[in-house]
């Protein structure tokens, strides 16, 4: 199945009798002399013996036939494309004479699919005949050898040109015959054959991609999953049990050859002969790619086979690159850099001059559309698409063959890389966090950013990467992938600073970045060691009283706020505000975000009384700042219609919402992540104010834009699930809230992981509505679960813990077990207490339940 290189004919090793005798291996076909003055004798042409082209006949029942038999060891998977083969070449209603090119790229099987075909229908052409026409010369000689077969007397004429000639009058005067141009470079190396030629079936096979005139195209891709297994199973045969988990290695490894025959055979080969399981095989080929693709099994007429291809299509490049003036190699190294699949043609930009010295080529977008033209046409490489749409894609294991083919510091390796991370660099979007529109762009990059991320040995990377990585994190952490967005953090800070040193501020800005990915991954224990740090590191370069400080400030006491610490914080953050305010003023915007954290922190200690005048005031810079229209201003309404709402002034807070919602709506347009956020806030006040079924559509809006914008598995996605299951739980619509706290839990599990904090919260309101239902046997269960979850992520003394307990202690008390539920209410009321202080509204609805409970 797979193509091979020509191989040599066998040789035998020959001896002269005599000093001065002639050694031959074969047919002498010209005139030699033995001894002193020995005459010399030739073959003779008979008067009349050398006949014309179109009077020479061959019979049936004695063909003229020199045919490259089968290699493959099993022939599996082709069975549609031989049949077309057929059907093109021997089918009712075909032309006299049929020109057919099969192309694909090395080792797909292109050569094997033709030696299949004619070795099964050799019994229909008097005349088949293979030339390895890989040159214009071996063509010519393939033709007179091929004279010479059928008309004996032409190949004692000894010009090949002439016998060359002879066959092709020959074929144009004779049909029925099969004649295999194999592994041809150039249309115009067989133009003659084309401009010749009008009966009988011509099949060219090549690796060139590009347009042949007069000639019919059949492609040839690699194999399909299932076709491949068999390959590989069939292969491997006896010499190991292959059970379900080995088949999965099977599958596996075909998956990283990339379903290529040659590749498949090979390394099944390989596992049958050394007895090496489908397993070890798989690890060895991920961990040392380069050194796995250079095993083959002995004794086969395929050994080193794969690496003899990969260079023969390098070294036909580098020559087209050097006879057009192009950078091929430089940019298929580049390629190499990227993910397989899906490049964007986009990212192609301009090569820095340190690359320009490497290659020793220029290059511009219509150079860039050549050498794609290029890199296509010998099927290194697949284009789909048109225009801005275009991507491009590689085969996988010539892509790792390519990538590992050179040591990593070779210079043109060096250059790929420089080159590969340039691009990147300039293609991505800004402002990740907040830059809906960049979105799609970032989701494209993403795989290429991982790959090029994976051609860097640790330790040697440079600090761009790093920069881009922090920029990957921040992107990835708005989609919701927290645990992917922790990974990235970790490899950026380590690029960083291993490049800057551990005290360098560009390492503080990648150490909150981290912290953030503890604290959206429910350890906000682990964030705040890292935000200290962060702030140490700041403070140490800048001073204490840098506007840097009073972010840093801010981020720490976020970190303690999720502690269950806020009046740790409040100080953090009175301290932040006083920095600003120093440095720029008093009507500064910066100025509002300060008091709006500082806000929050008293809002969550139950002073909400404390808490408006300065979500009042940030309001008021904000709009002086921005004026009306700005999103910032809408996010301070938010703010302040939020601590309205808690003072039980839901009346006033709608208003505020409704303006919020309308700045967001105008500056973003109607489908904005963020639109979702002010109609969800709006929803909650028209919720408290009793209005529910003007609450619903809004709720229901809210998720539609999430969905749309990040898919349907995203975190945000579950959270606006359960707003909506809320106002149906109040609307006493019960039926229709539990499914959706069932998929908001399933996508909290899948995102987080079963012991996140947010688990605990999707936990308690389904088992709310499974208590609101009768179903309280069901509740009990999913309320300690939701306990237990709380207290191992935040220690036995955080307000969150303070919640799970009151909702369990209520769910006992329903079945009557209040001897279970009273210590749980007083272990919740000491808590938030400890926390809130004795005047929190949590204290008073806490006694309630805990008097009612008394009373049953």
């Amino acid at each position: 199945m797979p193509d091979t290189p020509p191989q040599p004919e066998p040789e035998t090793a020959v001896s002269a009798a005599g000093q001065r005798a002639v050694a031959a291996g074969r047919d002498i076909t010209a005139p030699v002399s033995t001894g002193d003055h020995s005459p010399i004798y030739a073959p003779r042409l008979e008067p009349g013996s050398l006949l014309a082209a179109r009077q020479v006949q061959v019979q049936p029942q004695e063909p003229v036939r020199r045919l490259e038999a089968p290699r493959a060891w099993q022939f599996v998977g082709r069975d549609q494309e031989l049949e077309r083969l057929r059907a093109l070449l021997t089918g009712e209603g075909a032309p006299v004479v049929v020109r057919q090119v099969l192309y694909g790229m090395g080792g797909v099987g292109k050569s094997e699919l033709v030696r299949q075909y004619a070795h099964t229908y050799r019994d229909r052409y008097p005349v088949a005949w293979w030339i390895t026409a890989d040159s214009p010369q071996n063509l010519q000689q393939g033709l007179a050898a091929l004279a010479a077969a059928i008309h004996p007397p032409v190949g004692l004429v000894g010009d090949v040109e002439q016998a060359a000639v002879w066959a092709l009058d020959w074929l144009q005067a004779h049909p029925g015959w099969l004649v295999v141009l194999d592994n041809v470079e150039d249309p115009d190396d067989v133009r003659v054959c084309l401009d010749r030629l009008s009966a009988g079936h011509l099949v060219v096979t090549t690796r060139r991609d590009v347009y042949w005139p007069g000639l019919a195209p059949l492609a040839l891709p690699v194999l399909d999953s299932a076709p491949a297994l068999d390959l590989m199973r069939a292969i491997i045969g006896q010499s190991q049990p292959l059970g379900a988990g080995q088949m999965a290695d099977l599958e596996a490894i075909a998956a990283e050859l990339g379903y290529l025959p040659l590749a498949l055979e090979q390394a099944s080969a390989y596992m049958r002969q050394q007895r090496c399981s489908p397993a070890r095989y798989l690890r060895q080929l991920r961990e040392e790619p380069a050194r796995t693709h250079a095993r083959f099994p002995q004794g086969g007429d395929a050994e080193r086979i794969m690496a003899r291809l990969w260079h023969h299509h390098l070294r036909a490049l580098q020559d087209h690159d050097r006879r057009h003036g192009l950078a091929s190699e430089h940019l298929l190294r580049v390629l190499t850099c990227y993910a397989p699949d899906d490049v964007p043609r986009l990212l192609l930009g301009e090569l820095s001059p340190d690359d320009y010295e490497a290659e020793g080529q220029e290059s511009d977008e219509e150079g860039w559309d050549e050498a794609l033209g290029v890199l296509a046409s010998y099927s290194m490489i697949t284009r789909s698409g048109v225009d801005d749409t275009e991507t491009i894609s590689m085969h996988r294991l010539f892509q790792s063959v390519i990538r590992h083919g050179l040591d990593y510091d070779d210079p043109r390796q060096h250059a790929a890389r420089h080159t590969a991370l340039t691009w990147i660099r300039q293609a991505l979007p800004p402002d990740p966090d907040s830059n809906v529109s960049g979105w799609p762009v970032w989701r494209d990059l993403m795989p290429h950013i991982g790959a090029l991320t994976s051609c860097h040995l640790h330790g040697t990377e440079p600090p761009e990467l790093g920069s881009i990585l922090n920029q990957a994190t921040v992107f990835t952490a708005t989609q919701g992938q927290h645990q992917r967005a922790y990974d990235l953090a970790n490899r950026a800070l380590a690029i960083t600073e291993a490049a800057y040193g551990p005290d360098h501020p560009t390492v503080a800005t990648l150490l909150g970045n981290l912290a953030n990915s503890f604290r959206a991954l429910g350890r906000p224990g682990e964030a705040v060691p890292l935000e200290q740090r962060a702030l140490a590191i700041t403070e140490a370069a800048y001073g204490p009283d840098h506007p840097t400080i009073a972010t840093l400030l801010g981020n720490l006491a976020s970190g303690l706020h999720a502690l269950g610490r806020p009046g740790e914080a409040v100080p953090l953050e009175q301290r932040a505000l006083a920095i600003t305010e120093a440095a720029y003023g008093p009507d500064h915007p910066d100025l509002a975000i300060r008091l709006g954290n500082l806000a929050n922190s008293l809002h969550a200690l139950g002073r909400p009384g404390e808490a408006v005048p300065l979500f009042e005031r940030a309001v008021a810079i904000t709009e002086a700042a921005y004026g009306p229209d700005h999103p910032d201003l809408a996010i301070g309404l938010g703010n302040l219609a939020n601590g309205l709402h808690v003072l039980g002034l839901p009346g006033e807070a709608v208003p505020l919402e409704q303006r919020a919602l309308a700045i967001t709506e105008a500056a973003y347009g109607p489908d904005h992540p963020s639109v979702a956020i002010r109609l969800g806030n709006l929803a909650s006040s028209f919720h408290a104010l009793g209005r529910l079924s003007e609450a619903v559509p809004l709720k229901q809006r809210a998720l539609a834009i999430t969905e749309a914008a990040y898919g349907p598995d995203h975190p945000s996605v579950a959270i606006r699930l359960g707003n909506l299951a809320n106002s149906l739980h109040a609307l006493g619509r019960l039926s229709e809230a539990v499914p959706l706290e069932q998929r908001a839990l399933a996508i909290t599990e899948a995102a987080y992981g079963p012991d996140h904090p947010d688990l605990a919260i999707r936990l308690g309101n389904l088992a709310s509505s499974f208590y609101a239902l009768g179903r309280r046997s069901e509740a009990v269960p999913l309320f300690e679960r939701a306990l237990a979850i709380a207290e191992a992520a935040y220690g036995p003394d955080h307000p969150s813990v303070a919640i799970g307990l009151g909702n369990l202690a209520n769910g006992l008390g329903a079945l009557g077990r209040r001897s279970e539920a009273v210590p749980l209410f007083e272990r919740a009321l000491a808590i938030t207490e400890a926390a809130y202080g004795p005047d929190h509204p949590d204290i008073a609805a806490l006694r309630s339940d805990l008097s009612y409970v008394l009373k049953i």
